[in-house]
């Protein structure tokens, strides 16, 4: 058994008890043995939080993000002088890395720094805020290179590092695991009808679903202009978006007019996770726009839902999708050819079942929450068995 000190920018950690990144490091904790989570908060969220037995969040309470680094290391001081501390581990390799790097270096501790998306050479993140963001990247680097273990979601990133002479001991690539048989399980036929009415869809209605943040590499605008050409030949398409629509610096409401679409998309809010089954349930057919991803875990889930997927054949998502087997990869940008393979699935569902069928069927062998939690607790005991570098 060990004892973990996250270091988080994750705020529904502290603020949502029922929310699921609560409920993921619960069973973190439980696994590993103790886990102390520093996550950042704005002022008035309160004191120490005793999740369970294994799992105590600590907020920040910070005026903002700028001072987390100096409230974390003051907890984390705070920490170590009540129990010994095994290792630290980051959510990022920005802000949180280096905190953690600061950490480790005080208090003699190993390091995991975690990256969960796809940074490194990355052009288009670094067009989203070009000094900003080439500045993170250096810190970025400099802080991979010091960590004890690095922890990549995709292979991608993990072979850039190998590339540039990361160390393979001290490194490993590690997708998230969001896959459960609650996304698999059949809905009640009476509750996903009374889903159906909230929407206002038709029986008619043929639903395309996609869920998450509408941020700026999610490319929500782009899904617009996808979908405007799908109903051109498939008019019973309906788009669903499930997520938190003010994340979108656009307006989307307005852009789904100017597209022509706005009677065949529905903009729903924010659903807490436990409920998203019934949601993932109304889709036909998934649809993936990102720029880049480290690795969706709402493709896990839609997967685990069996449902047939079209994204683009970008970073992150091209190592969850065979094209043609559990979903359809368009070329990046190809507007008509994503169209077109939401069509064909539209038109084609015994083949989006066959495919719903195989997505479910990796899903729940690979990215299976349950084997997910041994995995990265041992990605944790391999760290400190390693310990720090010399």
């Amino acid at each position: 058994m060990i004892h973990v000190l996250m270091l988080s920018l994750d705020t529904a950690m502290a603020t949502h008890p029922q929310g699921d990144s609560r409920k993921r490091h619960l069973a973190y904790a439980e696994r590993a043995g103790g886990v102390t989570v520093i996550a950042y908060t704005p002022p008035g969220v309160g004191g120490p939080i005793q999740a369970s037995e294994s799992l105590r969040i600590l907020p920040t309470n910070s005026r903002s993000k700028l001072f987390f680094p100096l409230d974390a290391v003051r907890l984390a001081v705070r920490v170590a002088s009540e129990r010994r501390i095994d290792l630290i581990t980051t959510q990022d390799p920005f802000v949180t890395g280096l905190t953690g790097w600061w950490l480790r270096r005080w208090l003699d501790v190993p390091l995991l720094v975690q990256n969960h998306s796809y940074f490194f050479d990355n052009r288009a993140w670094l067009r989203e805020r070009p000094l900003i963001n080439t500045l993170l990247q250096r810190a970025g680097r400099f802080v991979v290179s010091q960590a004890d273990l690095y922890r990549t979601v995709n292979r991608k990133e993990h072979d850039a590092y190998i590339a540039r002479g990361g160390s393979s001991q001290r490194s490993v690539a590690l997708p998230l695991g969001t896959a459960s048989e609650a996304f698999a399980a059949l809905p009640q036929e009476r509750a996903l009808a009374d889903l159906r009415r909230r929407l206002d869809l038709k029986p008619s209605d043929q639903v395309v679903l996609w869920v998450g943040y509408p941020v700026p590499f999610k490319r929500v605008p782009l899904l617009f202009k996808v979908f405007r050409r799908v109903i051109e030949q498939q008019p019973a398409a309906h788009l669903v978006l499930i997520g938190d629509m003010s994340k979108s610096s656009d307006d989307l409401r307005a852009l789904a007019r100017d597209e022509g679409i706005a009677g065949a998309v529905t903009l729903y809010g924010p659903v807490p996770h436990d409920e998203l089954p019934l949601y993932y349930a109304l889709g036909e057919v998934y649809v993936h726009t990102s720029s880049y991803e480290g690795v969706p875990r709402v493709l896990f889930e839609a997967s685990a839902a069996g449902l047939g997927i079209v994204a683009f054949n970008v970073v992150g998502v091209n190592e969850i999708i065979e094209d043609g087997v559990n979903g359809y990869l368009a070329p990046d940008l190809d507007i008509d050819g994503m169209a077109g393979r939401i069509i064909h699935l539209l038109r084609n569902p015994a083949l989006a079942q066959q495919m719903g069928a195989e997505a479910q069927r990796r899903a729940l062998e690979q990215h299976n929450f349950d084997r997910y939690v041994e995995a990265w607790v041992g990605v944790m005991e391999r760290t400190v068995a390693l310990g720090k570098r010399t």
